[in-house]
């Protein structure tokens, strides 16, 4: 016997990722199908029939991806069901669901023709390429379950679920070369919060290399990392040329069982030092400065040296300096041959003639 579905009504919610608007209820892979199947006449049917649902990613051709035999009881002409599993399957998954997809129906093993093209449910065109998430509801109405935002990505896995130790999967992943682009409407400050409604959330950053911050990347303007505390004044920062500053430079280290902080030295002009140790013969000693240091620091100007004698003589003193080494000699002209320990600071390089610059308490961003 010839078969016809004369009319159809397929609510394709296929879409795995559909279920990412579901707040955490999650969608199976199933839709809804409906029609009318009558003879070649067009005289509806009645009583039990063997339907096989296919699932193909093109119009004519090619094999189906899902396959499902099932008996359905038909009433002058009239069947629904649902097509697609109760849970996702392989085969079956998001990526295979958010393509163009056609389905074809077998009836009592005579395939019917033409495949049909499913569509997306209208909520569903939200999540096509280039489209808007967008609302203007208020807190109140969206804000349901603590999730105040306008989409909701939300993924339970802890890795432990099945009582394994597998890592935590990733509620969002994002693929592309611009990775992610976060605009603010109303200003130039787009921004990423941690929990908003926990006054103690974290935001932890992982990487498997390295982390890399590029600071005015279209080079329009100086710019600057900054931290701030929680009354917003910044407590250190530092621009795109490397220079830094904070409230107070130290350091955490082990000491013994300890650990301790150590403090940087600050100063009112910006100088770089070196040490190092040299000793006298006949009370006379030429000492090199390190060529990698030079490049750092003006030794075309008057930079410091500080001398330590390691041993008995009648004093130490600078007799020369150039910009590639300094001689340093015993008072009184005499001919010890002792060593000495020495101290060297210049100028860095750029900046020769800063002093006490002041600085703003609560340094603003360019625009502002």
């Amino acid at each position: 016997m010839k078969h016809k579905i004369l009319s159809v009504a397929g609510l394709a919610t296929v879409l795995l990722t559909i279920a990412l608007l579901g707040a955490g209820c999650g969608l199976n892979p199933q839709f809804t199908y409906q029609g009318r199947l009558t003879d070649e006449n067009g005289i509806p049917l009645n009583g039990d029939y063997s339907f096989t649902f296919r699932l193909y990613k093109s119009e004519t051709g090619g094999t189906a991806f899902y396959e499902e035999p099932k008996t359905l009881t038909v009433e002058d002409g009239l069947f629904d069901t649902e097509v697609g599993p109760s849970s996702t399957v392989s085969g079956l998954g998001a990526e295979d669901l958010s393509q163009p997809l056609w389905l074809e129906v077998e009836v009592d093993t005579e395939t019917l023709t033409p495949r049909q093209r499913l569509y997306g449910a209208p909520y569903a065109f939200t999540l096509m390429p280039g489209a808007y998430i967008s609302t203007t509801m208020s807190t109140v109405i969206h804000g349901a379950s603590g999730a105040k935002a306008i989409l909701n990505v939300v993924n339970s896995y802890d890795g432990n679920d099945v009582g394994g130790s597998d890592p935590a999967l990733p509620a969002l992943r994002v693929v592309g070369e611009q990775g992610i682009e976060i605009v603010n409407p109303i200003d130039s400050g787009a921004s990423i919060h941690s929990d908003m409604s926990s006054s103690f959330s974290d935001l932890y950053l992982y990487s498997h290399d390295d982390i890399e911050l590029f600071l005015d990347h279209d080079a329009n303007s100086t710019g600057y990392f900054r931290i701030r505390n929680g009354a917003g004044l910044i407590v250190w920062y530092v621009d795109e040329s490397g220079n830094h500053t904070a409230s107070t430079f130290q350091s955490e280290v082990d000491a013994g069982d300890k650990r301790v902080s150590l403090y940087a030295v600050q100063s009112t002009e910006n100088w770089f030092e070196d040490f190092g140790a040299a000793s006298l013969k006949n009370g006379e000693a030429v000492v090199e400065i390190e060529p990698l240091f030079a490049q750092t620091v003006n030794l075309g100007e008057d930079y410091r040296v500080f001398l330590t004698p390691l041993g008995d003589c009648h004093g130490l003193y600078v007799a020369e300096k150039t910009a590639t080494s300094f001689t340093v000699r015993e008072l009184g002209g005499g001919t010890a041959g002792v060593d000495f320990d020495y101290r060297l600071v210049a100028k860095r390089l750029g900046y020769e003639k800063e002093r006490l610059e002041p600085v703003s308490t609560n340094l603003q961003t360019d625009d502002e």
